[in-house]
């Protein structure tokens, strides 16, 4: 199977459309989303639209879910983004239920499909995680079979079961190759908030078991534009999205 997973694309629209140009580009198949649609960005309508039309699944972040649920828990700048979304979505019934039918978890033949780890969608497993709380990264590995795709942190790259260590995508070039016997937490990394110190949309290809994180170029300074017209979205998410921090 040849596939891509994308995730967090929180209403960047400019992002996504690059990035899913470049899959159609690379005859990619199927295209998996582990969630966080919207929030933060100033599209949610047209990244829900476009990922309901292009991918075969579909992962519920807990930005989604929080449209649904509310927003407790959440900072006040983010929940007031939300809020804003919120109000885009609910004049698209179609668009809310498709956010409702979206799964908390999806596994198939020892892969499986998350948001944030195994044990939560709202749970982040930092690259620093392996050497301060290897414990929290054991019991997340206690719930995967072969290998576990997340986004939730935005950061690209694998946390390995044997020896347990942290791979980042900028220093392995962007390849990682599984092998089998071992398991791993990859993580697609970002769409439309990269925060890795790279300011291009990412996201993972797959070919059986080689994998590529593939960085894409789209028009910053546009959502930029946008998210200044919009008075509910922070002004701090434009210097992010310009940093990929």
């Amino acid at each position: 199977m040849h596939y891509a997973i994308i995730g967090c694309i929180h209403g960047n629209s400019e992002a996504l459309k690059a990035v899913l140009a470049d899959i159609r580009q690379r005859q990619v198949e199927r295209i998996v989303c582990l969630g966080d649609v919207v929030g933060y960005g100033p599209d949610p309508i047209d990244c829900l639209r476009l990922v309901k039309e292009s991918c075969f699944i579909s992962i519920k972040g807990d930005h989604d879910a929080a449209i649904l649920e509310g927003t407790s828990g959440f900072i006040k700048k983010t929940a007031l983004g939300l809020e804003w979304t919120k109000r885009q979505i609910d004049a698209d019934e179609s668009l809310a239920g498709f956010l409702e039918e979206a799964r908390d978890t999806f596994s198939s033949a020892g892969i499986s499909f998350c948001h944030g780890s195994p044990r939560s969608p709202h749970e982040y497993l930092f690259p620093r995680d392996v050497k301060n709380d290897p414990r929290k990264i054991a019991a997340a590995f206690n719930l995967v079979d072969k290998v576990c795709f997340v986004t939730h942190t935005h950061v690209p790259g694998v946390i390995v079961s044997e020896p347990l260590g942290w791979l980042d995508a900028h220093a392995i070039d962007g390849y990682f190759h599984y092998t089998k016997g071992t398991k791993a937490i990859v993580n697609v990394g970002s769409v439309g908030q990269p925060r890795d110190g790279d300011p291009r949309a990412c996201y993972l290809e797959i070919k059986k078991n080689e994998m590529r994180w593939r960085r894409v170029e789209y028009d910053v300074g546009r959502v930029v534009n946008r998210l200044a017209s919009i008075e509910a979205l922070s002004s701090d998410l434009a210097i992010r999205l310009q940093k990929g921090r």
